[in-house]
């Protein structure tokens, strides 16, 4: 069922961002961060069903805040611990707006010295995860990554990384997933001020979709709940398949310590059974850090 969820919880920002600091280096040897981030997504099919005519578009209001701290443990390595929430708010389906509280630890090492010397993290985290009317994806997640950087020239720098995520449900097995991501980003600086990048991310093990039990039809072995959200009828199944997105975006600073990010992406899913859909997203948002 479908409902307008009164409950506007905050958020957190993703740490990200506070390793991408920390590798730019900073003059002291120890520091607490803080950070928002405010923004719309306009998600075309929310439900990730294959067939067209039953897709659900959404736009998504995103809040997030969290709280850092970085530490460096020598002239080339360090650590960066932070805790945050987060929050999206659907404007129409209120069932699916959710709050997230996370946490992680980083462990960043640039081996060799100089401005174009490649660096290397690895990280852990975990992430409690709670839906307004949607229990069926109500859990937690834990994930373990790896990523290698370098900055070619001023202006040019590129990333590449594998993140490993155990998701556990708390009422529906069918939102237990083991995924795999593998990433690769590309960046580039026009001036001070504004940058574009290049993201491909592949992931592969479970993915869920959704349709009218009556629509769907896979001889294939699945894990299905009742999935209310989109109808008395719909029901989530379970699969194994491969995500392949890529995404371009702009990053634009209005200032010292505020910036504002223009993405869109497109991802397609392709599932046991001969099962594929399509997703596009179209995102802006306004990050701070508070000085």
């Amino acid at each position: 069922m479908r409902h307008r969820n009164l409950h506007l919880p905050r958020a957190w920002r993703h740490g990200a961002l506070a390793l991408a600091l920390f590798v730019t280096g900073s003059a002291s040897a120890q520091s607490i961060t803080f950070d928002a981030r405010a923004g719309f997504t306009y998600d075309d099919n929310v439900n990730r069903t294959e067939r067209g005519r039953l897709t659900e578009g959404d736009g998504i209001w995103s809040l997030r805040g969290d709280a850092g701290y970085r530490r460096a443990l020598g002239t080339n390595h360090g650590i960066i611990a932070k805790v945050g929430l987060e929050t999206d708010i659907h404007t129409d389906i209120g069932d699916l707006d959710v709050v997230r509280a996370d946490t992680s630890l980083s462990y960043l090492l640039q081996p060799f010295s100089g401005f174009n010397a490649p660096w290397f993290a690895l990280s852990a985290g975990f992430q409690l995860a709670e839906y307004a009317a949607s229990d069926i994806r109500d859990g937690s997640e834990a994930r373990l990554g790896v990523e290698l950087g370098q900055r070619f020239t001023d202006r040019i720098a590129a990333r590449v990384g594998y993140t490993a995520r155990d998701r556990d449900a708390s009422k529906a097995e069918v939102y237990e997933l083991r995924t795999g991501t593998l990433h690769a980003i590309a960046e580039y600086r026009f001036n001070s001020r504004i940058g574009a990048y290049l993201k491909y991310d592949f992931t592969h093990g479970g993915v869920v979709t959704g349709s009218p039990r009556t629509a769907k039809l896979l001889a294939v072995r699945r894990v299905v709940a009742r999935d209310r959200v989109f109808g008395p009828n719909n029901v989530a199944w379970r699969l194994n398949g491969v995500v392949h997105g890529l995404r371009l975006g702009s990053k634009i600073r209005l200032s010292k310590l505020t910036a504002v990010d223009v993405s869109a992406q497109h991802s397609v899913t392709e599932a046991d059974g001969d099962n594929q859909w399509n997703v596009w997203n179209l995102s802006v948002a306004l990050n701070h850090r508070f000085d």
